[in-house]
């Protein structure tokens, strides 16, 4: 889970210049993601989709809240043109 919360943050920071402080705190939130969506997945698992969809969209809510507060309003914006090809679960 490490490694891949490093991967994620280490791509997003090759188009968002992070400072070392929000370097660790994206990956923090990236290890809190994928715990997060380990733990439901489990957790739902035999849920109906409509469920399933519905806590995996809130904590992709939570994420993108959690990202939006760490960064800058410049840098937020370029999450936000990245954000069609970069999840905290997923690298285009």
């Amino acid at each position: 889970m490490m490694t891949r919360a490093t991967t994620l943050t280490r791509a997003l920071a090759q188009h968002i210049p992070f400072n070392e402080a929000q370097y660790l705190a994206v990956k923090q939130l990236h290890l809190e993601m994928l715990t997060e969506r380990r733990d439901l997945e489990i957790l739902l698992n035999g849920a109906s989709a409509e469920e399933r969809d519905s806590r995996l969209a809130m904590a992709q809510m939570r994420y993108e809240n959690g990202l939006a507060d760490l960064l800058r309003p410049q840098q937020l914006l370029a999450y936000q043109a990245l954000r069609t090809n970069f999840t905290a679960h997923r690298l285009k």
